[in-house]
């Protein structure tokens, strides 16, 4: 009498192999999420900065006020138009100023924030911040996990934007 080989896997080898399945996407799966919120953070701060790298450089190849206004909060969408004030920091007036870009994009769930609670940065015509002598802007942009994963944007009073990735406060 011959004996037929049997094809496929035991009882014990399949629950084996569910028992080490359910172990790795427990250690992947949350490791995965932050990866994912720490992405989100990069990109929002990538953007804010490119953003005000943008009105920088129009404010000195124009040779006016450049003005990033986000309407009321950071996180809705910015406009960038020049400014007709020279002291900069107005509000958007289609008869008066000229739109240079209007950005509407959400920041999923990165909720920016200004040293000075103001929603507006502006450059002079030389590419400096308009916000006054000696005076910098910080914006934090923190998710929900609080300050310990934020970063934060500084304007120097040249006007250049750079990036760090530790802040104390999501509240500058």
């Amino acid at each position: 009498m011959q004996t037929e080989k049997q094809k496929g896997f035991t009882l014990i080898e399949l629950m084996i192999t569910l028992i080490v399945l359910s172990i790795a996407l427990t250690i992947a799966v949350p490791n995965f999420v932050t990866w994912i919120k720490n992405n989100r953070i990069d990109a929002a701060t990538r953007n804010l900065t490119g953003v005000f790298q943008l009105a920088r450089s129009e404010a000195i190849s124009r040779q006016t006020v450049i003005t990033v206004n986000s309407g009321g909060d950071w996180s809705d969408g910015l406009t960038i138009y020049t400014d007709t004030s020279p002291t900069g920091n107005t509000l958007y007036n289609a008869a008066e100023d000229s739109l240079i870009k209007s950005l509407d994009y959400s920041m999923d769930g990165i909720t920016p924030a200004s040293n000075d609670g103001n929603n507006f940065i502006s450059f002079t015509s030389t590419g400096l911040l308009n916000e006054g002598l000696g005076n910098q802007r910080l914006i934090a942009l923190c998710d929900d996990r609080g300050t310990d994963e934020g970063t934060l944007i500084t304007l120097s009073t040249l006007g250049r934007a750079t990036i760090s990735s530790t802040i104390i406060t999501c509240t500058p």
